[in-house]
């Protein structure tokens, strides 16, 4: 009797690990679109200023009006990184894209440029398409050609992540 318990267990320990990815949790909103920098986290889609003055001042600003608000959409160019916003209510930029660029900040799942692929799919899972050769999605629908959902973007170079963007749809 107790060994069938054993085996019943170790059978259902098996399972469990194969129907979850292998421990890989889905891509998420609210875990996964945003960043950490020194350990706080910065959700996607919110005001600009706390991530901003968290990564502080040494940054290029490029301007332009707004296709699609009153104000102007912004570039703040880091060394490593790039912060995308676009005019919010209230007079607030509203971020909706950072690019990773080297490996100075790293994904909610620690995953950073200079990474491997295979890195990435044990972080994040197999639930991703190719955009292309080099470009692979996680998404939050989960559905190629889904050009409203939330994702993160990585390129990659010699099976090596080169860039990772973190995008929230604004125009759709």
């Amino acid at each position: 009797m107790k060994k069938r318990l054993v085996r019943w267990l170790a059978f259902l320990a098996a399972a469990m690990f194969l129907f979850t990815g292998c421990g890989a949790k889905d891509f998420s909103m609210k875990e996964d679109m945003g960043i950490k920098v020194d350990g706080k986290w910065y959700p996607i889609f919110q005001d600009a200023a706390p991530l901003l003055s968290a990564l502080g001042s040494d940054y290029e600003l490029f301007a332009a009006p707004s296709c699609l608000y009153d104000g102007e959409d912004k570039e703040f160019a880091y060394a490593g990184c790039s912060v995308f916003t676009n005019p919010g209510n209230g007079g607030i930029d509203v971020w909706y894209i950072i690019r990773l660029t080297d490996d100075s900040l790293e994904t909610a799942r620690g995953i950073k440029v200079g990474d491997t692929k295979d890195a990435v799919v044990k972080a994040y899972g197999d639930k991703y398409y190719m955009e292309s050769d080099y470009q692979m999605v996680y998404s939050i629908s989960g559905k190629q050609g889904d050009l409203a959902s939330p994702c993160m973007i990585i390129d990659f170079e010699n099976d090596k992540v080169s860039c990772i963007e973190i995008y929230y749809p604004t125009n759709v």
